[in-house]
């Protein structure tokens, strides 16, 4: 491991009226000279993240989440605008003792599997979470395609899980408003 039990990996997705993108960021495979063009063509996409237009739908505690990787040099703890990070974690328990008056959690945090499943009656596949994330998913390397192809899908479900339940949350929120 090149930074044994550190987070490895950010998932973003840019949502507008008309399209998504995702992306994910190894930051263990930064480039070791942030004076280089790379490093810095992705820091500018965190820059374009923290402005103050745009909202930023986590699943657990932002802070806790984003500051694990302030040691990468992309962000620093100061760009981060407290009232534009929303902790979907924390929404969806609230939101969900509304909509069905009861907790099966007992007061707990729900986890993001089964708050899918609550939900939707989806399964969310988990079983590539305890991967070693900093091997490399858009490079050869020893691990097989099929292999890094599911570590990829697992990337990309889980963060269009969290836009899922944060559209749900919204247009509730939105409708009781009215």
């Amino acid at each position: 491991d090149l930074h044994p039990k550190q987070s490895s990996l950010i998932q973003v997705e840019f949502i507008s009226q008309h399209i998504s993108t995702i992306i994910l960021v190894e930051v263990c495979r930064l480039p070791t000279d942030q004076q280089q063009l790379k490093f810095w063509l992705i820091k500018s996409i965190f820059k374009y993240i923290f402005q103050e237009k745009n909202t930023m739908y986590i699943w657990g505690d932002p802070i806790k989440e984003l500051s694990t990787f302030v040691t990468y040099g992309l962000f620093t703890s100061d760009e981060f605008q407290i009232e534009k990070l929303v902790n979907m974690q924390h929404k969806f328990k609230k939101w969900f003792r509304r909509q069905y008056q009861f907790d099966p959690t007992g007061g707990n945090l729900w986890g993001l599997q089964p708050a899918i499943l609550a939900t939707y009656g989806e399964f969310l596949d988990k079983t590539e979470t305890l991967n070693i994330w900093n091997r490399g998913l858009g490079q050869p390397n020893q691990y097989n395609n099929a292999k890094i192809q599911s570590m990829i899908c697992y990337a990309v479900n889980d963060c269009l899980a969290v836009t899922k339940l944060a559209h749900t949350i919204s247009c509730f929120f939105y409708l009781i408003k009215k």
